[in-house]
């Protein structure tokens, strides 16, 4: 068979492919299409939205209710995250006056990440079931409930430690799955109603938003503490949140979920089964949650003992560095691979050395012989938390990666996104456990340098998983070029269906 047999051959069967998913776009109305060069969307006028052929694509280019939808989720994230983040600064006082450890504040810390682990795993069959909208805001109006009821634990004895416990992590296991609920659908939505070519920055500025909560919840709830006492902080910012919960029920598109067609649900051990190259970007994703979350239980004990700082407003401060660092890191992260897409690897690379450094001078490493000094901590939170914030850009990785394994639908976003939640879940289990429990026997200093080593650990294996892919790729490109001449470009019109793993796609069915 000739070259010019092949490429008719290939020409009919890529009509024929073309053909099957145009039948299977009406069938699912959260599909999009692309035809010549354009971002189709059922539901959005065709002028409005951003064409595929654009690799930079600008914010600034997309449709009115793209943006309103946008700033609708960007709010929601932000009061969400204002007031998880108050948790942390304000809830270690509390727990001590009632008789709690360390370990078991690091218990306490690790049971929403362990309720949201077990979240994160059924996304891809709760949400394609009850829809995108339905399930963000279902769970953020759950969520904000138990924020505010985390303002009357003081009202406990001091005496029922047990009980206190208990309480206290039935209330964080119940946000969590309130909460895992509504950000992993927040996800489904980015993927189904945002044109590929600006997803990488949507990201970007939906975590700079988180971010921007995570920075100044502990600040605003020192201030509100310092003026109304324990349940001022989560009172006010929990009804904030739930005030948001309106605004997005009205400016979600239920379009793309409301097919009355029976639809795919999946688990994500079908993705990581199909597609187990989402696992090295997943451990990514778990070490910066470990890293940001070790530090929750024990950062304000260090603080108070080292230090000798007693006021909230200080503490909370100490702590948005670390988040402020992340806040500046996320829309950096996001903009990069954003203009850059084929550099997402070396990136998210990059962002793993960054992260390391600065973890090692957070004690800092007994090793060093460095008398600990406040500016030291700061600075080198700030920069923990840059590095940390690469973490936002991993799911990308998971997505280009699973195209591979599974059709795009609404099941494949839910599945992505749990995932993606899952890997950071896990993360966020073991970092306040073993934080507390590191800090209780070994102190500060060693916890932080154990940290360390962990990041140096996630730096080889995913180096040497971007070796193995490269030399694969180089191995699959010379064959090619031996079977037969013009491959190359028959391999470029193949790759807009199916691109090859680590690539930022403009457009794939």
């Amino acid at each position: 068979m000739t070259v010019d047999e092949q490429t008719d051959d290939f020409t009919s069967n890529q009509d024929s492919d073309l053909s099957q998913t145009s039948d299977t776009a009406n069938t699912l109305s959260d599909m999009k299409h692309v035809e010549n060069g354009e971002s189709v969307g059922s539901h959005l006028p065709k002028d409005d939205l951003l064409t595929g052929e654009e690799e930079t694509a600008s914010l600034c280019m997309m449709s009115s209710e793209l943006k309103v939808l946008l700033t609708a989720l960007s709010l929601t994230t932000y009061f969400y995250y204002t007031a998880f983040s108050t948790f942390a600064p304000l809830f270690p006082g509390v727990a001590l006056k009632h008789g709690v450890t360390g370990a078991e504040i690091g218990l306490i810390m690790s049971s929403y990440a362990l309720a949201a682990t077990v979240q994160s795993s059924l996304s891809g069959i709760i949400i394609p079931k009850i829809g995108g909208r339905s399930g963000y805001v279902f769970g953020m109006f759950g969520a904000s409930f138990t924020l505010i009821s985390y303002g009357f634990l003081d009202k406990i004895d001091n005496e029922k430690t047990l009980l206190f416990i208990i309480i206290v992590c039935l209330l964080r296991m119940t946000e969590a799955l309130f909460a895992i609920l509504g950000l992993n659908a927040a996800v489904a939505i980015i993927f189904h109603q945002f044109p590929k070519s600006v997803q990488s920055k949507i990201f970007g500025t939906t975590n700079m938003f988180m971010g921007a909560g995570m920075t100044s919840g502990p600040l605003i709830g020192g201030i509100l503490y310092d003026v109304g006492g324990y349940g001022l902080p989560f009172c006010v910012v929990g009804g904030c949140l739930l005030l948001t919960v309106p605004i997005n029920y009205c400016v979600i598109n239920i379009e793309f979920d409301s097919s009355k067609k029976k639809r795919d649900t999946s688990s994500i051990i079908t993705l990581v089964r199909k597609a187990p190259a989402v696992i090295v970007p997943a451990l990514v994703t778990m070490t910066t949650a470990f890293i940001y979350s070790f530090l929750m239980p024990i950062l304000a004990i260090y603080l108070a003992t080292e230090f000798l700082i007693r006021s909230k407003s200080i503490e909370g401060a100490m702590f948005s560095l670390l988040t402020l660092g992340y806040c500046i890191g996320s829309p950096l992260w996001g903009w990069i691979v954003g203009n850059k897409p084929k550099s997402l690897r070396w990136v998210i690379m990059f962002g793993l050395v960054l992260l390391t450094i600065p973890v090692f001078f957070v004690g800092p490493c007994p090793w060093f012989h460095i008398v600990p000094t406040l500016w030291l901590l700061g600075l080198s939170l700030f920069l923990t938390g840059i590095g940390n914030s690469v973490g936002v850009i991993t799911i990308v990785e998971i997505m280009n990666k699973a195209k591979s394994g599974l059709k795009e639908h609404l099941s494949h976003s839910a599945m992505v996104s749990g995932v993606y939640y899952t890997a950071f879940s896990i993360g966020t289990v073991l970092g306040p456990f073993l934080g507390g429990s590191f800090y209780q026997f070994y102190g500060f200093g060693w916890t932080t340098t154990i940290a360390g080593f962990t990041c140096i650990g996630t730096c080889i294996i995913y180096g040497a998983n971007m070796t193995r892919e490269s030399m694969c790729s180089e191995r699959s490109m010379d064959r090619e070029d031996v079977e037969m001449n013009g491959s190359a470009q028959i391999n470029d019109i193949a790759n807009e269906k199916l691109p090859l793993n680590g690539d930022f796609p403009l457009y794939t069915e």
